[in-house]
């Protein structure tokens, strides 16, 4: 996976790509707003590793994920950043990350696709 973002993860930092928010139903309703757009994003507990830093896990015997898995990580924990690329994206601390999905699970957000 390579990091299109421009932004470089340093000690035991990690940089995920967030799932994206859903702004529109499938019904057309609009569900978020600019102004909740940010928290809504922040609030957000599943993305993809893009990259990490060369602190990351080092005092660890193994390390809990990878560059292109897909992790939970702390609600609100780290930072929201815009990459080159126009993504948003998310540093966050290497023991933020608090499990692993394997690759076949959707990144769907569950209340989101009940609306």
């Amino acid at each position: 996976m390579s990091n299109q973002a421009g932004i470089n993860p340093v000690g035991h930092r990690i940089l995920i790509k967030p799932l994206e928010i859903a702004e529109v139903s499938k019904g057309g309703i609009i569900l978020t707003t600019e102004t909740t757009k940010d928290r809504e994003q922040m609030a957000n507990t599943t993305g993809v590793v893009i990259a990490m830093g060369d602190g990351c896990y080092v005092e660890d015997a193994q390390p809990w994920c990878a560059v292109g898995d897909k992790v939970i990580f702390a609600k609100y924990a780290g930072l929201l950043y815009t990459g080159k690329d126009g993504q948003n994206y998310r540093i966050i601390n290497d023991h933020d990350i608090t499990g692993t999905l394997d690759a076949d699970v959707d990144l769907v957000d569950p209340y989101l696709s009940k609306r």
